[in-house]
């Protein structure tokens, strides 16, 4: 296993998880690696405030920054396509048309 994957996916697990029970932050003092191995690895966490643990069954992936850049840049160009937001008005009108014609979104994208 990759330390700097392992090391970052600890990082973001403790800036983000919070406790199931009393919604309590994290630091590295609760966290267990308990199982390590290839890309797999299991972690208890040990809740500060309340001790309940948690277990976080996880895998590391190597990704290809290329492919990080590529899907980036599709997404800006993506966006940059997108016309103006849809109006409440639109979904509305929308809404009664499908309505009066026993129609629903999903029949729209069907042959």
């Amino acid at each position: 296993m990759n330390y700097q994957a392992l090391k970052s996916m600890i990082e973001s697990l403790i800036k983000s998880y919070k406790c199931n029970e009393c919604w309590s932050n994290i630091n590295e003092d609760n966290v267990d690696i308990v199982w390590a191995a290839w890309n797999n690895v299991n972690i208890d966490i040990e809740c500060p405030n309340c001790k309940k643990h948690a277990m976080v069954k996880s895998q590391v992936m190597q990704i290809d920054i290329n492919n990080i850049k590529w899907l980036k840049n599709s997404l800006l160009n993506l966006k940059n396509k997108v016309e103006t937001p849809i109006k409440d008005e639109e979904m509305i009108k929308l809404s009664k048309d499908l309505k009066n014609r026993n129609l629903n979104v999903k029949d729209l994208f069907n042959d």
